[in-house]
C-alpha cells in the first residue's frame, strides 16, 4: 500500500485529538473528584448513583421524622412526669384531709393548695412543641381544654386522631396522647376534691322509681338552683332507654345541677358548694311524688367522702405510670432505629462513593502517562510535518 505524506499527517492529527481526549477526561476527573460528568459518560454507574441518592434522600427525611417522634415523645414524658407529682401530692393531700380531727381551717388551707395543683394541671394539659398543642389530637393549633368551671371542670376541644410518624420502610409509629384520655378525669377528681374541701353542695334524693321508664311522658316540674330563676323541665314526649339518658336529658335541660342515678333513686347536686348553694324542687304533676328543698354549707365533707377519691388517684397515678413506660419503650426504639439509619446512612455514603469518585492518586498517575503520551504525539508529528514541498522550493 502506498502510504502519501497527507496519510502520515492525518494520522498523526487523529491520535493527537484521541490523546487529547484521554488527556482532557483525567483533567476533568481530577478537577471534580468524579469518574463521570455527564449520564453518556457511564450510563450504568449513573443509574447506580441516582438510586444511592434516593435512598439517602430516604434515609435523611426517616431521619427528621425521628427526630421530630423523639422531640414529642420527650415532651409527652415529661408533662406525664409533672402530672404524676402533681396527683401523688393530691393524694398525700387528700389523706392527709380525710382525718376528721384536721380543722376547718386547715381544710380550707388543704383546699387552697388542691386548687393550685388542679390549675396545675389543665397547665401541663396544654404543652406545647414549637407551636402544636401536643395532646389535642390532630387539633395541634387548639388548646385542648376550656375551662367550664362546674362540676365538669373542663371541655374537652381537640379529638382523638392519631399522629403517626413513618420511621423506615417498615415502621410507622403513633407519637401523640389526647387530654381527654389523660388529663380529664384527673382534673375533675382534683376539683371535686376542692368543692368537697370548700363546702357543702345543696342535695336532694328523690323517692325510687321502679325503673327509668316511670320518667317516660310523665310531666312537668319546676325546680330553682342557687336561688337564680325558675326553671321548668317538661319530659311529655320521651321516651327514655336507660338511666344514662335520664340523666344526660336532665343535666342539659337544668343549668347549674349534676344529676345522678343510685338504687333507682335521682340525685340533684348543685354545682355551688357553699353555704349560698340551694336547690327547690316544686313537683307540679307528681312526677316525684312530693316537693323538695335542699341547702348547703359552709363546712366541708367528712373525712370518709373525702377519702373516697383516693380510689381515683390511686388508679390515676397507675394510668400514669402506664403511660410513660409506654412512652419509654417506644423512645428506647427510636434510639434503636436511630442507630440502624445511621449506619445504613455511612453505608450507602460508601457505596455511592465508590461508584462515583475517582481514585486521585491513580488518576494522577494516569494523567501524567497521558501528559507523556501527548508530548510524544508532538514530537512524532513535528518530524513528520518538517517535510514539505515548500521546503524543497526554498
Amino acid at each position: 500500500m502506498r502510504v502519501t505524506n497527507s496519510m502520515m499527517v492525518q494520522n498523526m492529527l487523529d491520535h493527537l485529538k484521541n490523546n487529547m481526549g484521554d488527556l482532557n477526561n483525567l483533567n476533568e476527573q481530577l478537577s471534580s473528584g468524579k469518574l463521570f460528568q455527564m449520564p453518556s459518560d457511564a450510563p450504568i454507574k449513573v443509574s447506580d448513583s441516582m438510586n444511592y441518592k434516593s435512598q439517602l434522600n430516604r434515609n435523611a427525611q426517616y431521619q427528621r421524622n425521628l427526630n421530630q417522634a423523639e422531640n414529642w415523645l420527650n415532651t409527652t414524658e415529661s408533662s406525664l412526669k409533672s402530672s404524676t407529682k402533681v396527683v401523688q401530692r393530691a393524694r398525700e393531700l387528700s389523706i392527709y384531709a380525710s382525718n376528721d380531727s384536721v380543722t376547718s381551717n386547715d381544710r380550707e388551707k388543704i383546699a387552697g393548695e388542691i386548687k393550685e395543683l388542679r390549675d396545675e394541671l389543665v397547665d401541663i394539659s396544654r404543652a406545647e412543641l414549637g407551636d402544636s398543642y401536643i395532646f389535642s389530637g390532630q387539633k395541634t393549633n387548639v388548646q385542648p381544654f376550656s375551662v367550664t368551671g362546674n362540676s365538669d371542670y373542663v371541655e374537652y376541644q381537640g379529638d382523638k386522631e392519631i399522629i403517626e410518624r413513618r420511621l423506615n420502610e417498615n415502621v410507622e409509629m403513633d407519637i401523640n396522647l389526647n387530654a381527654q384520655d389523660v388529663f380529664e378525669d384527673e382534673i375533675n377528681t382534683l376539683n371535686n376534691l376542692y368543692n368537697q374541701l370548700s363546702g357543702q353542695a345543696a342535695e336532694v334524693e328523690t323517692s325510687e322509681f321502679t325503673d327509668f321508664n316511670d320518667l317516660d311522658n310523665s310531666g312537668t316540674f319546676d325546680i330553682q338552683v342557687d336561688n337564680g330563676a325558675v326553671q321548668t323541665v317538661d319530659l311529655s314526649g320521651e321516651d327514655f332507654g336507660s338511666w344514662n339518658e335520664v340523666t344526660s336529658f336532665l343535666e342539659n335541660e337544668i343549668d347549674g345541677v349534676t344529676v345522678e342515678e343510685n338504687n333507682n333513686r335521682l340525685i340533684f347536686r348543685s354545682e355551688e358548694y357553699s353555704e349560698d348553694s340551694a336547690i327547690e324542687i316544686t313537683d307540679t304533676d307528681g312526677i316525684f311524688g312530693e316537693d323538695y328543698e335542699a341547702t348547703g354549707s359552709g363546712d366541708s365533707y367528712s373525712g370518709e367522702e373525702i377519702s373516697a377519691s383516693l380510689t381515683s388517684l390511686d388508679n390515676s397515678i397507675n394510668k400514669y405510670a402506664e403511660l410513660r413506660a409506654e412512652i419509654g419503650g417506644k423512645l428506647k426504639r427510636t434510639d434503636n432505629l436511630r442507630s440502624r439509619l445511621e449506619a445504613g446512612e455511612v453505608h450507602l455514603k460508601k457505596l455511592k462513593s465508590q461508584n462515583e469518585d475517582a481514585d486521585l492518586a491513580e488518576v494522577i498517575t494516569n494523567l501524567k502517562m497521558e501528559e507523556n503520551v501527548y508530548r510524544a504525539s508532538l514530537a512524532s508529528g513535528a518530524r513528520i510535518m518538517q517535510q514539505s514541498l515548500v521546503d524543497f522550493i526554498r
